[in-house]
């Protein structure tokens, strides 16, 4: 299932046979809570069919649409590298299949396979330097059209 995901493009298959050794995987029904804003589960996944809304609560509590995850996408990993709790909720968009692995499992796999850990780590950082770059871009905008106004 990794093999058409952001992970597959970084790892050699032998790779992806051991990093899947340490990951399980998770049905959910479209509408389904994958995770909730605040929820101290640390784990994190891997789209591999349907899609997932991230959705966060506004200073009134109503959920905001924030992104959609798509196949091949990782969802949850900030928790991995902080611990902290979750900063926004995981909705399923459609009928969705992920691939996941939780922080007992990465810590595993950094002591049993430490290369395939380390590259795993560099995905990881790689996925949320992405990320931040995007948000930033967004919140520039954002303030643009606000100072316009």
């Amino acid at each position: 299932m990794l093999e058409n995901t952001s992970l597959s493009m970084e790892f050699t298959w032998a790779e992806l046979l051991d990093l899947s050794r340490y990951m399980g995987t998770m049905k959910y029904k479209k509408g389904s809570t994958v995770f909730e804003e605040g929820d101290r589960d640390i784990f994190m996944c891997v789209v591999v069919k349907g899609g997932v809304n991230i959705m966060k609560r506004d200073e009134r509590l109503a959920a905001k649409h924030v992104t959609a995850i798509g196949v091949g996408k990782v969802i949850g990993e900030m928790s991995m590298i902080d611990g902290n709790p979750r900063s926004a909720s995981a909705i399923a968009a459609a009928d969705t299949i992920l691939v996941t692995l939780s922080k007992e499992s990465m810590d595993l796999l950094f002591k049993e396979k430490p290369y395939v850990g380390l590259k795993l780590l560099k995905k990881i950082a790689f996925s949320m330097s992405q990320r931040l770059r995007q948000t930033t871009g967004i919140l520039v905008d954002y303030l643009e059209r606000g100072q316009l106004l």
